[in-house]
């Protein structure tokens, strides 16, 4: 099974530079709003993902009214709702109030998650975050397959 990373960003300069620091051992899968992220995650139950890397504010690349009123605390709701709690979370949001927030709802409901604000996050963290999120994983096994 493919390691599969999911990217839930809506600015593209820091989309680019994540990008640029995933393996190509590890596919990148990109939300760049709150409305595709949450259609992910419901789709994509279970351990689908490696880690779930998550921002706050969400509407830069919005397409539908409904994603404008949608932000990463909407998304932290589904992740409760349909990620396995092995899956860790990177919270990467710049926002002073809702990065926070997200980090310790996320950890109430039984999450591993560290919270790196973007402006100090780089390769070489990101890095060992990832390293430590590959050693943990183990795939749900397909019951189809």
């Amino acid at each position: 099974m493919t390691m599969r990373l999911l990217l839930i960003e809506d600015n593209p300069e820091r989309i680019d530079i994540i990008s640029g620091w995933v393996p190509s051992t590890v596919r990148l899968v990109v939300a760049n709003s709150a409305g595709k992220a949450i259609g992910i995650l419901q789709r994509d139950r279970g351990r689908t993902f490696v880690g779930i890397l998550l921002d706050h504010d969400l509407n830069e690349q919005a397409i539908t009214s409904r994603d404008l009123d949608l932000s990463g605390k909407d998304v932290t709701k589904t992740i409760a709702r349909h990620v396995s709690r092995k899956t860790p979370i990177l919270v990467h949001s710049m926002n002073t109030t809702g990065g926070p927030a997200m980090a310790t709802s996320l950890r109430r409901a039984g999450f591993d998650v560290t919270q790196i604000r973007m402006q100090v996050l780089d390769q070489e963290k990101f890095g060992a975050w990832l390293a430590e999120a590959i050693e943990l994983w183990e795939p749900e096994s397909d019951p189809d397959a």
